[in-house]
């Protein structure tokens, strides 16, 4: 059962499964996600946000360690409560609009996918949950201060 249950959160519910892009595809779920959240919920509580930030994390390192234990992967690519939790700390200290979301979603996965350093030094030095989650929250940080950035010259 134990097993069963780390698959599912490791993977988001089975979107890690989905051939072709997985990583994207988790991040596009948070985000449509997220948007349904803030449409019923307005306005979002940024302490309840950032809880849940820090609740999916740690699901995330604990399913993450043991979906990688049983698949005899390091990082497998079916693996993709890092892409959530990335992409939610992308969102964590901006408004929420269409704008924000879209170029939100690009930035992070750009980010996550290209790895400057230090992102590359925590997907390589950094084993285990922790690893694979380190550098997705990491990556979350250059797209958010970017989209920041960009806001300042938008509004």
């Amino acid at each position: 059962m134990k097993n069963r249950l780390a698959m599912l959160f490791a993977s988001v519910f089975y979107i890690g499964f989905i051939p072709g892009a997985p990583g994207t595809y988790a991040s596009i779920a948070a985000t449509l996600v997220y948007f349904l959240i803030y449409h019923f919920t307005k306005p979002l509580v940024p302490a309840l946000h950032f809880s849940t930030v820090c609740l999916i994390s740690l699901i995330g390192v604990l399913a993450a360690s043991r979906a990688s234990r049983i698949s005899g992967i390091e990082d497998p690519s079916f693996i993709v409560i890092d892409e959530v939790a990335g992409q939610l700390v992308t969102f964590l200290f901006l408004p929420v609009s269409a704008f924000n979301l879209i170029l939100g979603t690009a930035a992070f996965r750009l980010f996550d996918i290209w790895k400057p350093w230090p992102i590359s030094l925590a997907d390589t030095k950094v084993g285990g949950g922790v690893g694979i989650m380190l550098d997705d929250l990491l990556a979350a940080i250059p797209a958010a201060l970017g989209l920041v950035i960009i806001m300042r010259f938008v509004e």
